[in-house]
């Protein structure tokens, strides 16, 4: 293989040969005695080849890091994606590694640590990092203190209690519950603090339920009548958790 013109671009060096061409990086050329009229063999320009793609690929890889963190996993199917072979990818891993720019255990710290600061629970906690490539064999061996946990869930509680405060007190615990739940606390946890969760006063109870039964009641009126309403009224009021003694007197006095 002849090389009959080199062409010195902004950004690169292109190398043309009889019937093909070769662009390189302009840090990969001076790695190479290349001249206009050189024979190469078809293993040196092979060899050029890869040397340039896992430079090209490197490069890469020391931008992305530079953005952001990732794990092992998501630098390498950003590698994937640009086209690299996966011996290319595992010698640009093998760089980052050696470089301390990819190291999972310190990546599965730091992110435990931001996901604790905003006070989500360790199964929360669990599918981020899966959704950022750090999966089962690697999560088995994190822990997760359940005094960190006990100390988020106390963390969250008075913010819980502000945000359903317009329910009642089942209703409120039954949120608060799913809030825990929907953050990544064990059931367990979720259980003990939402029972924790401060209750409402009995007037501020019956003026809830004095505002829910007259909402019921504008609502299935325009539907149903008689015993049907009736019915429909203390379903409802039993699902919401109010007691029968408590409401059955509204409701005999509206009907």
């Amino acid at each position: 293989m002849k090389i009959t013109k080199i062409k010195l671009l902004k950004n690169k060096v292109v190398v043309y040969f009889d019937k093909n061409r070769l662009e390189l990086d302009k840090e990969v050329y001076p790695n190479f005695y290349l001249y206009e009229g050189k024979e190469i063999t078809p293993n040196e320009y092979k060899k050029i080849k890869e040397y340039n793609d896992v430079s090209s690929l490197l490069k890469y890889a020391l931008k992305v890091r530079e953005k952001s963190l990732l794990s092992e996993f998501a630098l390498r199917e950003k590698l994937y994606s640009r086209g690299g072979s996966k011996k290319e990818v595992d010698k640009v891993i093998k760089m980052m590694k050696s470089y301390d720019l990819i190291d999972d255990k310190a990546f599965i710290e730091e992110y435990i640590e931001y996901y604790n600061s905003k006070n989500y629970g360790k199964n929360k906690i669990i599918t981020k990092l899966n959704e950022k490539g750090i999966f089962k064999e690697k999560l088995s061996k994190v822990n997760f203190p359940i005094s960190i946990e006990n100390k988020k869930a106390k963390t969250l509680l008075p913010k819980l209690e502000k945000k359903y405060e317009k329910y009642n007190n089942k209703e409120k615990k039954a949120h608060i519950y799913n809030a825990y739940i929907s953050l990544g606390f064990d059931v367990d946890i979720a259980l003990k603090y939402s029972s924790l969760a401060k209750e409402n006063s009995l007037k501020e109870e019956n003026e809830k339920l004095k505002e829910d039964f007259n909402k019921a009641y504008i609502r299935l009126s325009r539907k149903y009548k008689g015993k049907e309403l009736k019915e429909k009224l203390i379903n409802h009021l039993l699902i919401k958790g109010y007691k029968f003694n408590d409401f059955y007197p509204l409701i005999e006095r509206k009907l």
